[in-house]
């Protein structure tokens, strides 16, 4: 009779680890679900579509912006993009802007400008963006009461460490499985905008061996809507001990001057000095634009997006 209880428990036991494996199993293979194809007057090329449900962030989409010029035996560098959604279609913005990213990347290789080259636009979580895109470290530098300021913008916490992560030990692992990329540093570079700029940056402090490249267009170093000198000076204080070794890679900043870039310009050129400080040399390895008389929107970047994409992939 112990013997039969003793095998039944025994065989419980399997059961039961049989059932974990299978739903950890389920759930690996839940982490990414394709979509769809996308297509429209408006895109040059296609989008492939996936949704991602990271464990510990808000499910998001991903593009993966595929050119008409696409073979599957071309290697590809590939442009990791923040605020996906605003990237390729202006009739699904909020606004009816979009970077134009496509038609000026399509353009560049047509010239030989830039090799090969895909994006991957990472959709921003909405209500979590300013937790996910403000630079998560910095913190440590910003006195407590100030944090408060950018804290309004936050729903619960900070997270860009999850973020970085996220795109660092998922979206590229991914991409690297499911295209033909180039599968080391030379091929990979991060970009985006306002906040979506400050994430780059800080991408690139966090995983110096993931990206050759980055661009970091109007980068909104104030952290909140007002001038201040506590946040930008506490973001430049991490970026100074935490910057890669000059001469690894290819960093771009730019700004307008009117609407919200016209608070841009002495933050910048505090950031310009430290990186001639710390060893960079402008137009070479790091490189700092300003556009007199844009503003700060999609319309702007796409204007100028082909600058930063020729300092960071031509070689």
């Amino acid at each position: 009779m112990a013997s039969i209880i003793m095998k039944n428990t025994i065989m419980l036991v399997l059961l039961a680890g049989f059932l974990v494996q299978c739903a950890s199993y389920d759930k690996k293979n839940q982490v990414v679900e394709y979509v769809e194809k996308v297509q429209s007057e408006y895109i040059s090329g296609h989008l492939d579509r996936y949704l991602f449900k990271p464990d510990f962030l808000t499910d998001r989409f991903v593009d993966v912006w595929i050119p008409e010029s696409y073979k599957p035996e071309t290697e590809y560098s590939v442009i990791y993009m923040h605020d996906g959604q605003m990237l390729f279609d202006e009739s699904s913005t909020w606004n009816g802007q979009e970077w134009r990213v496509d038609e000026t990347l399509t353009r560049m290789m047509e010239t030989g400008e830039i090799p090969p080259t895909i994006v991957v636009g990472i959709w921003n979580a909405d209500e979590q963006r300013t937790a996910e895109y403000f630079p998560q470290d910095a913190l440590s530098y910003i006195e407590e009461e100030i944090i408060g300021d950018i804290r309004s913008n936050v729903p619960d916490d900070f997270h860009a460490n999850r973020y970085v992560d996220f795109i660092a030990k998922t979206v590229i692992p991914f991409v690297e499985k499911s295209y033909p990329v180039t599968r080391d540093r030379a091929g990979r570079f991060i970009a985006g905008s306002s906040y979506g700029g400050l994430i780059s940056i800080y991408s690139l402090t966090k995983y110096p061996e993931l990206f050759s490249g980055v661009a970091a267009l109007s980068t909104h170093w104030p952290g909140t809507y007002e001038s201040n000198n506590e946040i930008p000076d506490g973001i430049r204080e991490y970026l100074r001990q935490n910057m890669p070794n000059p001469g690894s890679h290819r960093i771009y900043f730019d700004h307008g001057t009117e609407t919200l870039d016209s608070l841009y310009a002495p933050y910048q050129q505090k950031v310009d000095a430290m990186m001639v400080e710390l060893g960079f040399t402008p137009d070479i390895d790091f490189k700092s634009d300003v556009f007199e008389g844009t503003d700060h929107s999609e319309n702007a970047w796409a204007e100028r997006f082909e600058i930063p994409v020729k300092f960071m992939l031509s070689r």
